[in-house]
């Protein structure tokens, strides 16, 4: 047993000796380290909120140059535009979530019509209660957001067919954000279906609000499918191409199940669209109007990678992972990074389904003829998330890095470019990616000329 005496004794040589040096800077770093991740999640949290901030910015300027275009006046009280002067986001009906001082009443939005400039501005301005750094004495982060948009941009609204390929595979049912240690379900947290519902209904109503079914001639402009898939097309939920938008009963209908292979959708998607001129163009004719080839886009939403398909092996000395197949076609895999110099057997590379080859082929030919695709990665941070199975409270699903990357390298190769493709951690995320492709699309259809 040893004594105090010596016990004293061996700290002191703890102290005088370089090892005890090292274990006190290595504690001193933890503490840096801790602070810095702490200072991570408060700046994420902020960052968040400017990217709901500038959506909502981006959707109110627009909507405002579009009312002063069609009406050459600024609105008034009952008019349904937004009148001149502050306003909050709950004024607006636009939703913040606990993340923000105050909630969506905290939110301030300005709205000004210049009249000499013949523009619409619009800012947006808040700010995140940080969780860490108010250790520092730092009780708020400011965010702000900024849009302008001029009302002599805005030509006629132009005709287009939109296209969602929605991810309704099993774990789309596991919560949207990382489990507790225990395995419950984290503050917040809902299951992915119902984030993504949500997001669909707001897409579509605000959609619907801003671009209407028909322009002023009576000319329907506006098409929409939807195309739900888990192992193939979920067939119950499938909603063809139709003029008009989406209905929250549609939307609502979508159900998880099954595993992942957007082959078919995306194969599917092409085919509509293949078709979608003649459609426009009988319409012109019917409303003895020009035809004017139709604008095309496709939402493609995953939370995870294809998990059907024939695995497909391409050898690349960049790849982060080692691999090798056993006699019986099986594959074992080993990071790279912890074989700096390779490993016996093993050859480095990617190894991917051919579901997602074929999924590639489709948007390549998609993107080729016009169509515009925009991809969001879903709830696809490396952790365990709560199932939610029945009866089992603690149990959890598990994302890792190659789900991830394999994810994320299918969702940017469809993408039409890099900033089409988003990450979207959770629901709230979902929900912004969402605005963001909103405005994107509206943006095209109302032909802004800058």
């Amino acid at each position: 047993m040893l004594s105090f005496k010596h016990g004293t004794s061996l700290l002191r040589r703890f102290r005088n000796s370089d090892g005890g040096n090292i274990t006190i800077t290595f504690a001193v770093s933890s503490i840096a380290i801790i602070g810095c991740m702490g200072a991570a999640m408060d700046f994420s949290t902020l960052s968040n909120a400017e990217a709901r901030g500038q959506a909502i910015a981006d959707q109110t300027a627009l909507n405002a140059a579009i009312f002063m275009k069609d009406n050459d006046r600024k609105p008034e009280a009952g008019d349904n535009g937004y009148t001149e002067g502050y306003h909050t986001a709950e004024d607006l009906g636009y939703e913040f979530k606990g993340w923000v001082k105050g909630g969506s009443s905290g939110v301030g939005v300005n709205v000004v019509y210049d009249d000499n400039a013949k523009e619409a501005r619009v800012t947006v301005n808040g700010n995140t209660v940080p969780t860490f750094m108010q250790i520092f004495g730092k009780q708020q982060l400011d965010f702000r957001a900024e849009s302008v948009v001029s009302y002599l941009q805005i030509d006629e609204k132009h005709p287009a067919s939109i296209a969602l390929v929605l991810d309704n595979s099993g774990s789309m049912a596991w919560d949207d954000k990382i489990a507790n240690n225990n395995g419950s379900s984290s503050s917040g947290a809902i299951p992915r279906i119902t984030g993504l519902e949500t997001s669909v209904n707001t897409f579509t109503a605000e959609l619907s609000s801003r671009l209407g079914t028909e322009d002023d001639t009576g000319l329907k402009t506006i098409r929409m499918g939807m195309l739900p898939y888990s192992s193939n097309i979920v067939s119950d939920n499938r909603v063809n191409m139709k003029w008009g938008y989406l209905t929250p009963n549609e939307v609502n209908a979508m159900t998880p199940s099954g595993s992942t292979n957007s082959n078919p959708p995306m194969a599917q998607a092409k085919s509509w669209m293949d078709v979608e001129n003649t459609f426009h163009q009988n319409e012109a004719t019917r409303a003895g109007e020009d035809y004017r080839e139709p604008l095309k886009f496709i939402v493609f939403m995953s939370d995870g990678q294809n998990t059907l398909g024939a695995y497909e092996f391409e050898a690349d000395d960049t790849a982060p992972v080692l691999w090798k197949q056993n006699y019986y076609g099986g594959w074992s895999g080993s990071w790279a990074s912890s074989y700096p110099n390779g490993r016996s057997g093993y050859t480095r590379g990617h190894l991917r389904r051919n579901t997602d080859r074929l999924t590639i082929e489709s948007c390549t030919e998609l993107k080729s003829k016009g169509a515009k695709i925009f991809t969001i990665g879903y709830a696809l941070d490396v952790g365990k998330y709560h199932a939610n199975y029945n009866n089992q409270p603690y149990t959890t699903e598990t994302v890792n890095l190659w789900n991830q990357t394999n994810a994320y390298n299918l969702l940017l190769s469809c993408a039409s470019k890099e900033e089409n493709f988003t990450i979207a951690g959770d629901t709230t995320e979902l929900e912004a990616a969402f605005d963001e492709i909103q405005n994107a699309i509206v943006k095209e259809l109302i032909r802004i000329k800058s």
